[in-house]
């Protein structure tokens, strides 16, 4: 385990470096989307990664939901992503 930092200023304990697996990771390897340069933000209440965009929007992050896909399948993580959406996570807000 380390401590992380979240782009809010929220402290965790996450998994080491050393034992994160798959191509991507909201912690350690973030994948090349929309929301990437945006704070992370944990949401305890639903065990999940966002991303705050500059309108003050949490949009879950597109890793953290394909964590959730890959080990919980299509229907969990298709219901995590509803969220208030101004279209920041597919690059269409301004």
């Amino acid at each position: 385990m380390e401590k992380f930092t979240t782009g809010t200023g929220q402290r965790l304990w996450v998994h080491s470096k050393e034992d994160c697996k798959g191509e991507h990771c909201v912690i350690h390897k973030p994948s090349e989307h929309a929301m990437r340069d945006f704070p992370t933000h944990w949401r305890d209440d639903r065990k999940l990664m966002e991303r705050i965009c500059p309108h003050g929007i949490g949009h879950p992050d597109p890793d953290d939901l394909a964590f959730k896909r890959s080990h919980y399948g299509d229907e969990f993580a298709n219901a995590e992503g509803i969220h208030g959406c101004d279209g920041c996570c597919a690059g269409k807000a301004k």
